[in-house]
């Protein structure tokens, strides 16, 4: 018990500032966002040539407001869902300190005992991603499903699609593909590792601002590319929720009518939204941290004392 009133706190110290920052972020870069969804559903009978094509298309067709649509389930849980990875993750590093799991020198950036291993840092990581799936999938069900919608105006929000969901298939329904999601938050793991991997190269002096936008932009990145299909996967089940009897289904159908393309359509968009999404990320943490807390011994030590 004591250990999951610890797990609330660190997520609750995170909660409010990662409100202000992120969703403000979320919100100009959110086009990306609809257009890699639909690039990721359409068919083998191609609608959209591209992520230019597509964005245009969705402007013609839907006016400006296409381009959030389905934006109120993500918007109004980014703060959650960013609270509860970083929560998890300085959780989770503690966790392994108590229970032995001492953190070594890195051979390769040779640093002080006190500083959690790669390893460390990776498993931790990996372990947020799974306890986060709990939440995004919903969330990224009902994303999935409102921006879809083209032309009916049957769901009238997230909530609603949840409600409609539930009706039909029961809470089963509403996390409909929990097991590519899951694979796909496993990027946790390289998201953090990249970000301290590149943070360790400033030696012992504090990382600075643009260093912190930097390592954040790039984890944001690699983190993407490293479960990308997964994340295809999900968004074809979610299109289609019924339609295929599982995840491993759904790839080999995929594959078999579109090829190994398929696996990484719409990942153009997605980069370009991954680097200032996740620089602003790690930007809202690190300035977080320093203004709730002067406990900076652990992960991140020196992004948290970073003047931004």
């Amino acid at each position: 018990m004591l250990q999951k009133n610890k797990l609330v706190t660190q997520v609750g110290r995170t909660l409010l500032y990662f409100y202000v920052k992120i969703s403000q972020t979320d919100v100009v870069i959110a086009i990306y966002i609809i257009v890699k969804v639909r690039l990721q559903t359409q068919k083998a009978q191609t609608k959209y040539k591209g992520t230019w094509d597509c964005f245009v298309s969705t402007v013609r067709q839907e006016k400006i407001f296409g381009l959030y649509k389905g934006m109120a389930s993500p918007a109004a849980g980014v703060a959650v869902v960013n609270a509860l990875v970083f929560g998890s993750f300085d959780w989770l590093i503690k966790l392994q300190e108590k229970h032995g799991v001492n953190a070594q020198s890195d051979i390769s950036f040779g640093r002080p005992i006190q500083q959690p291993s790669l390893l460390q840092i990776m498993g931790a990581g990996i372990g947020a991603g799974i306890i986060t799936s709990f939440v995004t999938c919903p969330m990224e069900l009902a994303k999935v499903q409102l921006q879809n919608q083209t032309l009916s105006t049957t769901m009238k929000g997230p909530i609603d699609c949840l409600a409609q969901i539930y009706k039909r298939r029961g809470v089963r329904g509403c996390f409909t593909g929990m097991a590519p999601t899951v694979l796909r938050e496993l990027s946790f793991g390289p998201y953090f590792v990249t970000y301290e991997c590149i943070s360790r190269l400033s030696g012992n002096r504090n990382i600075t601002g643009p260093e912190v936008i930097f390592a954040g932009g790039i984890a944001g990145m690699m983190a993407w590319c490293s479960t990308y299909p997964a994340d295809v996967i999900k968004t074809r089940i979610q299109a289609s929720p019924g339609e295929y009897k599982g995840m491993i289904d759904c790839a080999r159908r995929c594959y078999q009518s579109e090829g190994i393309r398929i696996m990484f359509r719409g990942l153009l968009p997605t980069l370009l939204r991954a680097f200032p999404s996740n620089a602003a990320t790690f930007v809202a943490y690190t300035w977080t941290m320093k203004m709730l807390t002067e406990d900076t011994s652990r992960f991140g030590q020196n992004s948290a004392a970073a003047i931004i």
